[in-house]
């Protein structure tokens, strides 16, 4: 089985790293950190997941951060430089075990959806019942 690799731009909110989105492809990734940070996020990074299908493992590794790391420090995405070995950034994860699941923004919007949802259908359901009566 061949790997998959896919690339995560991950913002810190609240203490925590969330998964702002997903990309097949190294450069879109790149550019959705570098639009983000444009807009006024400051801490974000973007993660490379790659799946072994053999050993069925996940290998993360984050290959860009940006953020204020100084006070008032507004740089560009930038690529991270350490003295440690490249693979030290390196995280192994059995596939199997479920991972942290995101709020993303779209959630905060749910629950108005879904109460609009109900009123019209139970709107429609009176409707379909006054109909039939008059039959």
């Amino acid at each position: 089985m061949t790997a998959q690799t896919a690339f995560e731009v991950q913002c810190f909110k609240s203490g925590r790293w969330e998964i702002r989105s997903i990309f097949d492809d190294r450069h879109t990734a790149l550019a959705e950190a570098d639009r983000l940070e444009r807009r006024g996020i400051k801490r974000l990074r973007v993660v490379q997941e790659r799946m072994d299908g053999d050993c069925e493992l996940v290998h993360s590794r984050t290959i860009y951060q940006s953020g204020a790391l100084e006070e008032g420090d507004s740089s560009k995405v930038k690529k991270l430089k350490s003295a440690k070995s490249p693979a030290a950034n390196d995280v192994e994860t059995p596939v199997n075990v479920p991972q942290p699941k995101s709020r993303r923004a779209s959630d905060k919007d749910s629950l108005p959806r879904i109460l609009i949802t109900a009123a019209l259908l139970l709107a429609a359901g009176i409707g379909a019942l006054i109909a039939l009566r008059s039959i």
